[in-house]
């Protein structure tokens, strides 16, 4: 009978455990599921990898690679299913002052190439049009690697009244340019125009894209805006939306997030959320006590002072700045990456991944993945270019 007891125990014993294991083995997988971000830092060969991983709307990796001498920061957007220490070698090359590195990941992806010139890290495509001969031998010594590196074209398209180098723009993108009465349409399988207006509107132009739609908002009449002409991409054509609530001659768009264009009338204090697919203007400054702001995809919400005191922008902007003709990225308080360098930059603005420069009557786009690229050029930008280009994605 003892034996007995005794087995059983033991089997209970043996039971509880397993039941143990398999809650943890849940718990643990319960917790991958649900992982939103983390933050660890390992070290390979004689680097320190801190390794930042965020999960919203994509999964992103904040990657810092450093030792005494270098410092490489950058961001890669890759699902590997929330697994960590996800580098596991870095491949080092060196010329001269030109010190380069390829981390190899886990999980078989496209190698890329991040370089430090003079211990300054520097975009590919800077060093490719500054013709840094360091960097053509280094390029000779990683042809195995197989890394794909910017690449731009020079031919070019007359189309009506602008020239548009359509070799250069991206799958994704699709590029408009106000013409007074109508848009230029522009991507890399065709180019079109647009009529939205029977008469020219040359000031004062207040426009912006989401989610496959071009948006202009009719501030023609003295009254304010009661009116909104939009044009679809997906469908090619163009539809007119009449506002229930007319908005103030002083309404400017502070930006858009996830397929909402923001709002915010200066004049009567109020700020709007539009969804232009479902024709919905909605008020959420709950009556003048709340506001809401976009830094760097956070949101925040601000009083009725702090918020009137200048106008509110969801821009990307401030991670950026142009000093001596060269457009920087600020990854930290102590560490920045050079991208590019133009001359006679009349203007520049962050969309999104993408950076829009203006030089004389030619507009540029610069990605890390496409480097500094012409995409149109038109007479007309010499003399008036405000808010009349602009960016949207398919």
């Amino acid at each position: 009978m003892c034996y007995n007891k005794n087995g059983d125990r033991m089997k209970n014993i043996l039971k509880g455990i397993i039941i143990g294991l398999i809650i943890l083995v849940i718990i643990i997988q319960i917790k991958k599921v649900f992982l939103k971000e983390y933050q660890i830092s390992y070290k390979i060969n004689n680097y320190k990898v801190i390794e930042k991983y965020k999960k919203e709307d994509s999964h992103s990796y904040h990657i810092t690679i450093a030792n005494k001498k270098n410092t490489f920061i950058y961001d890669i957007y890759h699902n590997f299913h929330k697994k960590k220490k996800i580098i596991k070698d870095i491949k080092v090359f060196k010329n001269n002052n030109l010190v380069c590195i390829i981390p190899i990941y886990k999980k078989n992806m496209i190698n890329k190439l991040y370089c430090n010139n003079e211990k300054e890290q520097v975009s590919n495509d800077y060093l490719i049009k500054s013709n840094n001969k360091d960097f053509m031998k280094i390029k000779k010594k990683i042809k195995s690697y197989k890394v794909s590196f910017p690449k731009n074209s020079d031919d070019k398209k007359k189309y009506k009244k602008i020239e548009v180098y359509q070799n250069n723009i991206s799958e994704k993108n699709i590029y408009y340019l106000w013409d007074y009465k109508g848009i230029y349409i522009l991507d890399n399988n065709q180019l079109s125009y647009q009529k939205l207006l029977s008469k020219d509107l040359y000031d004062n132009i207040m426009a912006t894209t989401t989610n496959n739609y071009y948006v202009l908002f009719d501030n023609t009449s003295v009254k304010g805006i009661n009116k909104i002409y939009y044009y679809n991409y997906n469908n090619n054509k163009t539809k007119i939306f009449k506002l229930k609530t007319t908005l103030s001659k002083d309404t400017y768009i502070n930006g858009n997030v996830k397929d909402l264009i923001y709002l915010t009338d200066k004049k009567n204090k109020r700020q709007y959320t539009l969804d232009i697919k479902k024709e919905k203007l909605i008020r959420i400054d709950q009556d003048e006590t709340n506001y809401v702001l976009y830094k760097n995809g956070k949101r925040k919400l601000l009083s009725k002072s702090d918020f009137f005191m200048q106008e509110q922008l969801f821009n990307e902007k401030e991670n950026y700045y142009l000093e001596d003709n060269k457009i920087y990225k600020r990854e930290t308080a102590n560490h920045k990456i050079l991208l590019l360098e133009l001359d006679n930059i009349k203007e520049w603005d962050v969309e999104e991944d993408e950076i829009l420069i203006l030089q004389e009557d030619i507009l540029y786009s610069y990605s890390e993945e496409n480097g500094l690229r012409k995409i149109l050029q038109s007479n007309e930008l010499k003399y008036n270019y405000k808010n009349i280009y602009k960016i949207g994605k398919r």
